[in-house]
């Protein structure tokens, strides 16, 4: 190839061999042609950028990778073009793990769709000076240090968490958060997550119980609103000095308060009046006399809770009753949890044909 062969060096780097002359030389000029293997320029360009890159990366130079997995590869670069010392100084991210090779995006996407990673070693072979975090732990495994979930705690007994789940223990609920290496998921309240009421919801500190829109019970801190934004219109026909003074509000009644428009309300606004955002859509009804809301698809989506509607039908989720009042352009608020006493599920088709020419003057036939 070239007048040589390409092969890979025992660094599994690419190199060129040339082979030796036959003759030697008769002249300077013939000395130059016969050093120079017969290929073509387009030939040998290809070769030249990658002849530079090999030249420009550092010997020492490597990746630093935030774990590895049981097979000694990893996968999540740490940071690029840095030593083994300076990759493992710390110690703090255990397991932290390095290669000697300092790849390009390219390389690294090869090695994870082939081999399932990069060959590394590990920083930490031993759990001393290694420090995991709160929650997790440092095991040794297979020879190599792992930080692992190990939540300690001594309460017992079934736990709310902010993602509106009940957990059989704070425990669970603290294992979970930390495999999904999330700081988003803690404990709302001790007890089962409660629906439609509050009453049951002990909140500690400051703190108080509000229903969130699918009438999910939260603990939440009401705060205080020091300066006043652009007034604001909710779905309760209230004007309110803003986002920060619709919260409050919303708090203090414990109950969530949506917003119906930018803007003060208007006395019988109709959507003919009102602005929505260009993905928003809206809707005619409740106290607000309209409100945007935005219509987007259920699907994929956990179904949390079953809803009765304000128009006594019942509801697989809050998703598809707002997807629904999307559809016929009427408002439709969550009445209760559960279904609603002797109705037909909304997303029947005859019940929703039915419904749409009936209630708006729409033929929606769409089931949800």
């Amino acid at each position: 190839m070239c007048g040589g062969a390409v092969g890979t060096s025992g660094r599994g780097w690419v190199s060129a061999r040339v082979p030796a002359a036959r003759s030697p030389p008769t002249s300077a000029a013939s000395a130059s042609a016969e050093r120079t293997p017969a290929c073509s320029s387009s030939m040998r360009l290809p070769l030249l950028p990658l002849l530079a890159l090999m030249l420009a990366r550092p010997a020492a130079a490597g990746i630093c990778w935030t774990g590895m997995d049981r097979g000694g590869r990893c996968s999540s670069v740490a940071a690029l073009r840095v030593g083994r010392a300076e990759c493992c100084a710390s110690g703090a991210r255990a397991p932290a793990a390095w290669s000697p090779r300092d790849l390009d995006n390219g390389e690294i996407f090869f090695y994870k769709a082939l081999s399932g990673g990069v060959p590394c070693s590990a920083c930490a072979e031993s759990c001393a000076g290694v420090s995991c975090g709160t929650g997790r732990r440092c095991v040794v495994r297979d020879g190599r240090a792992r930080c692992v979930c190990a939540a300690a705690c001594r309460r017992v007994g079934a736990v709310c968490g902010t993602d509106g789940r009940t957990y059989s223990s704070l425990c669970k609920l603290r294992r979970r958060a930390c495999k999904r290496r999330t700081k988003h998921l803690a404990l709302d309240y001790p007890g089962p997550c409660q629906e439609g009421s509050c009453d049951l919801v002990r909140c500690g500190g400051d703190k108080r119980c509000v229903l969130d829109a699918e009438l999910g019970a939260h603990c939440v801190r009401c705060g205080s609103c020091n300066v006043a934004g652009s007034p604001v219109c909710a779905v309760d026909g209230r004007t309110y000095a803003g986002f920060c003074a619709l919260r409050k509000a919303a708090c203090e009644r414990g109950r969530a308060l949506p917003l119906a428009y930018r803007g003060p309300c208007i006395a019988n606004a109709t959507c003919a009046v009102i602005k929505c955002g260009s993905s928003q859509r809206c809707i005619s009804g409740g106290s607000s006399g309209a409100r945007c809301v935005s219509c987007g698809s259920c699907k994929g989506g956990r179904a949390r809770r079953q809803l009765c509607g304000t128009d006594a039908h019942t509801y697989r989720s809050w998703c598809q009753l707002q997807r629904f009042a999307c559809d016929v352009g009427i408002v439709v608020d969550p009445m209760h949890p559960g279904a609603c006493k002797g109705s037909k599920n909304a997303t029947d088709n005859s019940v929703t044909r039915h419904r749409g020419k009936k209630e708006s003057g729409l033929d929606t036939t769409r089931v949800l």
